[in-house]
């Protein structure tokens, strides 16, 4: 009587008696429910994960994409979204390496299976996405499997509950009338996302650092270049500042034009407020009014006084690795309160050259971050953000009493050190 009570109160029980006695699950197979390969969203195997391959796969709102080789109907992987979090679409990786990798299982069965049967495959978590295959005997050849669409465990839970379920990512009327997805190479137009916020420009030439290259700077720069050690610029701060793009440069040597102006990271009498140091490839250095010269290679380094010597506030750091004669003095005698530090020798690319530039703004920055962090009211977590004028800002940094938060801070005393390059 108990048990009657609970079946006649259960608001469920109709829903219950008229689904499974009349065993729709069983009655029903997966072809009823499946999609037409026609109307998948698929990756050919040859795909490469470029910026525009990899902002189509997110736009499509899957999170499992079967790839195929040569003809649809031949599916050979499947691409989990989630195997793209630590994909850089800079890299162009081919998608093949990515399948091989994680080596997901294509789960396969045949047009007839029920869907009960299809249920309880699906509630082992193998996988909730199979491909749905027949035998195709048509012609006179031998016949074969042929894959025929798709079936997921949403075609079984929306067949059970008679309705189609929508997420966040769906579209009421996409849905409602089921349209062919575009393929790789072309953008959907039902999807409003744009993804070239993310992407760099073009003509933005990104260098690329080591992880054990990264490393190895910063342990040369905190032992060997007192300026940086961690008395003054702790790890963090300075592992931070050496990440960033516009501390990262690199110069392209031109064989036909060995004088030409980007090869010169110094000259003689040119006021500059940076310090650079080579990472790889070689440079001349022309030292004094002798006109002595010779040659270095990685890991010298020069301007260590450029990053200490006097300027002004409100002056802007060089932005390039050569200072412009139309904005500049042409040497320091033209113009004494203009030059933070003006060398007295003259650096010259003979090769290709990767190195770490870092203007006296950002140095000072850097400092300042560092102070903040060992203050007691500091937060713990601060940041160092570069804007892209190579300017450098601290997060939630106090005013200076002019206004701007990239004022100087109390400079250290500088070394005593020559005007010349350290060898």
């Amino acid at each position: 009587k108990v048990l009657d009570m609970v079946r006649s109160s259960d608001p469920y029980s109709e829903f219950v008696r008229e689904e499974f006695s009349k065993g729709a699950l069983r009655n029903k197979t997966v072809e009823d429910v499946l999609t037409p390969l026609d109307k998948c969203f698929m990756l050919s195997a040859g795909a490469v994960l470029d910026f525009h391959s990899m902002s189509v796969v997110m736009q499509s709102g899957y999170t499992r994409i079967p790839v195929y080789e040569e003809e649809h109907s031949n599916i050979v992987d499947i691409l989990y979204v989630k195997d793209l979090a630590f994909v850089d679409p800079d890299d162009c990786t081919p998608l093949k390496t990515i399948t091989k990798f994680y080596n997901h299982p294509v789960h396969f069965v045949f047009h007839d299976t029920k869907l009960d049967a299809m249920l309880e495959e699906f509630k082992k978590g193998k996988s909730h996405l199979a491909i749905v295959q027949k035998v195709n005997n048509e012609g006179e050849g031998d016949p074969f499997y042929e894959a025929i669409g798709l079936v997921t465990l949403e075609d079984v839970i929306e067949e059970i509950i008679k309705s189609e379920i929508l997420d966040e990512s769906d579209d009421y009327k996409e849905n409602r009338v089921r349209k062919k997805p575009a393929p790789v190479g072309t953008l959907l137009e039902h999807r409003k996302e744009d993804f070239s916020l993310f992407k760099e420009a073009d003509n933005e030439h990104k260098v690329k650092i080591s992880p054990q290259l990264l490393l190895a700077t910063q342990r040369f720069l905190s032992r060997e270049v007192d300026l940086f050690s961690p008395a003054r610029v702790s790890e963090k701060v300075l592992l931070h500042l050496l990440k960033h793009p516009s501390v990262n440069q690199e110069v392209k040597f031109n064989e036909s034009d060995r004088l030409a102006p980007e090869h010169f990271l110094y000259q003689r009498n040119q006021p500059v407020n940076y310090f650079v140091l080579v990472l790889q490839g070689r440079v001349e250095v022309e030292i004094g009014k002798e006109g002595l010269r010779f040659e270095n290679g990685a890991f010298t380094y020069y301007g260590v006084a450029a990053l200490t010597a006097p300027s002004s506030v409100h002056q802007s750091p060089v932005s390039t690795l050569r200072p412009s004669r139309r904005d500049q003095p042409q040497d320091c005698s033209e113009s004494p309160a203009y030059s933070t530090y003006c060398p007295d020798y003259t650096v010259r690319a003979l090769t290709d050259l990767q190195l770490i530039k870092v203007t006296r703004l950002q140095y000072l920055n850097a400092l300042m971050a560092s102070r903040a962090q060992l203050a007691p009211q500091a937060p713990d977590s601060l940041e160092l953000k570069m804007v892209p004028t190579s300017q450098t800002k601290l997060l939630g940094a106090r005013p200076t009493a002019s206004g701007t938060d990239t004022g100087s801070p109390p400079t250290p005393a500088p070394r005593s050190q020559g005007a010349a390059p350290a060898v």
